[in-house]
């Protein structure tokens, strides 16, 4: 694998070098701040490389924006100019553009274009259903970046991860969430990353350490990063934000959804990398249902089949990915109707992400007549599963028993639903 000198090692950096891999045009700046803030002020060389295009199963208009953004972020962290000037990683095969800040080019950032997953790793109907996920489970042979720059196979995206530590010489590496797993209420692409980098540095023999850090999960542990690392934090996130037209844009914004738990909030992990079990996990079957339930807000797109739409969002960042009740509180149902018998033993259910309305419980129903318990959902809208013994069924009714005392319109971002 060849490299091009002007987009390989460090550019002189006495302070040390470092190399971010991260999912997302998001994720160093939320989960991995305040040492990315750290390792700007110190002097450090940092080069972060985003595997996936952050896409969203949206255009090019759309996840450019993204990289635009991210650029812009870390111009403002470094105090100078948003101008960068782009080059190749140079791994052969497999081209990667690396921007370089002209003001600091001990900064670089390098985009490698992977299709986002969606969170539950199903990948998205504008590439494919293609997902890192898949990828890494054996479900898929293949990759193909958004651009069409370059395809890999499992073992070709490790080892273009390895050419660029090899190139690059890093003796720090931080990556996301390596001892997690699939559905555990992070971002798939988070942990496939992750898996996939912590392999790629047990072959890489440079001196180095390396540090994951955990991803959604951060909103339920406490608040630990305070001003005035918070509002550096912050800021950087909001002028990345002006780019991305799918979440909050100011910190009021972002302080009524998860965004602003986890700026606030950054955490390692510990332990071994967590090794997934070999093949395709089980599928989520939610979306081959006809879905009808006790209202929906049609008027601003808050329908029941937003439930079941595979995109886990909703109000604040953006209400036409939920499903809302107009009026709704305890009494309300989702009823979903399958085509054929499934059998199903885990639901995933996220709750609307605002701060006021959440369902306290709710009942599960089945063709069967049998029903499962359902504890108050996570208010910040991340993963409440809720696990059962295999049954057949040709419909699940989610009926909400109690809600919080702020509730006006109940609903739900996302439900999922899994079986053999």
């Amino acid at each position: 694998m060849a490299t091009a000198p002007d987009a390989a090692a460090a550019p002189g950096c006495p302070a040390g070098s470092t190399m971010n891999i991260v999912a997302h045009q998001d994720d160093d700046l939320i989960f991995q701040s305040p040492m990315l803030l750290s390792a700007v002020r110190d002097g450090l060389c940092v080069r972060t490389v985003y595997l996936t295009a952050g896409d969203a199963n949206d255009s090019e208009d759309y996840w450019s924006a993204r990289e635009d953004g991210v650029k812009a972020a870390y111009a403002h962290l470094a105090g100078v100019p948003d101008a960068w000037s782009v080059s190749d990683a140079g791994v052969a095969g497999h081209p990667i553009p690396v921007a370089t800040l002209d003001g600091a080019a001990r900064l670089s950032l390098a985009f490698m274009r992977l299709p986002d997953g969606h969170r539950d790793g199903r990948g998205g109907s504008n590439y494919g259903y293609q997902s890192v996920q898949k990828l890494y489970s054996g479900a898929i042979g293949t990759i193909t970046a958004v651009d069409r720059s370059s395809s890999y196979t499992l073992a070709g995206l490790q080892g273009t991860l390895l050419a660029l530590m090899n190139s690059y010489q890093p003796d720090r590496i931080s990556t996301l969430d390596f001892a997690g797993t699939y559905g555990d209420g992070d971002h798939s692409d988070h942990h496939s990353v992750a898996y996939l980098a912590h392999a790629a540095q047990q072959q890489y023999s440079t001196a180095h350490t390396i540090t994951g850090y955990q991803g959604y999960g951060t909103s339920q542990r406490p608040s630990n990063v305070f001003d005035p690392d918070l509002s550096d934090k912050t800021e950087a996130f909001l002028v990345y934000a002006q780019h991305d037209s799918k979440t909050c844009t100011t910190a009021l914004d972002c302080s009524n959804n998860s965004i602003g738990k986890w700026l606030s909030r950054s955490y390692t992990v510990s332990g071994p990398a967590a090794v997934p079990a070999a093949g395709p996990d089980p599928a989520n079957v939610a979306a081959t249902a006809a879905v009808t339930a006790s209202s929906e807000n049609t008027t601003s797109g808050q329908a029941a089949a937003k439930a079941v739409d595979g995109v886990i969002a909703g109000h604040p960042v953006d209400a036409t990915k939920e499903w809302a009740t107009v009026g709704g509180k305890a009494g309300s149902y989702l009823n979903l109707a399958f085509p054929a018998a499934v059998t199903l033993n885990r639901v995933v259910l996220y709750d609307r992400p605002n701060s006021n309305d959440q369902i306290t419980a709710a009942t599960m129903a089945f063709s069967d007549g049998t029903t499962v318990p359902v504890p108050a959902l996570n208010n910040a809208g991340q993963a409440t599963t809720v696990t059962f013994p295999d049954r057949a069924t040709t419909s699940l009714r989610l009926t909400i028993t109690t809600v919080s005392g702020t509730t006006r319109n109940i609903g739900l971002a996302e439900l999922q639903a899994y079986g053999n």
